[in-house]
């Protein structure tokens, strides 16, 4: 799980502003990574799913576990829809997801999946809009929006192999974002 947290570490310093926290998005992301399989096929180090989980809670909620949107519909970071105190197929509700990132990380793997393999055009479409999202430009733009970014993440994300080995120690939390990233330049991003 080490290189997946720098990786997510590495990806979220690209988008936010230095002092901003998202260690509990990026333990509960890395962690629900860890343990499933990639999402996509060509990606045994799983980078990719880490980019493309980090564009989506980005976009979605920059990072922040605990926010609830669609007039208290939503749930965490990548804004897990569940209407009328519904639960997740996971049996979790929407205050389990505000209260522990991993489930929300967890759930947004599966969905996604299902995301995919429902509109392989444009696979996040399903994920943003539910069963008619294929067919909606909407839903078809903020699908081609987190890939694009997924994408760039990967091209520009980059780990510190020395931050990586102080990520192995015993406490991983106290690693920071510009301890482990490094921009496109080598330097730490800004």
């Amino acid at each position: 799980m080490t290189m997946i947290l720098a990786f997510v570490l590495a990806y979220c310093a690209l988008l936010v502003p230095q002092g901003r926290d998202h260690t509990a998005f990026a333990l509960g992301t890395a962690a629900a990574i860890a343990d499933a399989e990639p999402i996509f096929k060509d990606d045994k180090d799983k980078k990719k799913t880490a980019a493309f989980m980090v564009a989506i809670a980005f976009r979605e909620s920059s990072f922040r576990t605990a926010i609830t949107g669609d007039s208290g519909k939503s749930f965490g970071a990548f804004q897990i829809h569940l209407p009328f105190k519904k639960k997740t197929v996971e049996g979790w509700s929407g205050e389990d997801i505000l209260a522990d990132p991993e489930k929300g990380a967890r759930v947004a793997l599966r969905m996604i999946r299902e995301s995919v393999r429902a509109c392989p055009a444009h696979p996040l479409a399903v994920y943003a809009e539910g069963g008619e999202g294929c067919s909606s430009p909407r839903a078809q733009r903020i699908s081609k929006d987190r890939l694009t970014l997924g994408k760039w993440l990967e091209r520009h994300g980059h780990v510190d192999p020395e931050a990586l080995a102080a990520l192995e120690e015993p406490t991983p939390a106290q690693a920071t974002f510009s301890q482990v990233a490094k921009g496109p330049s080598g330097s730490a991003s800004p």
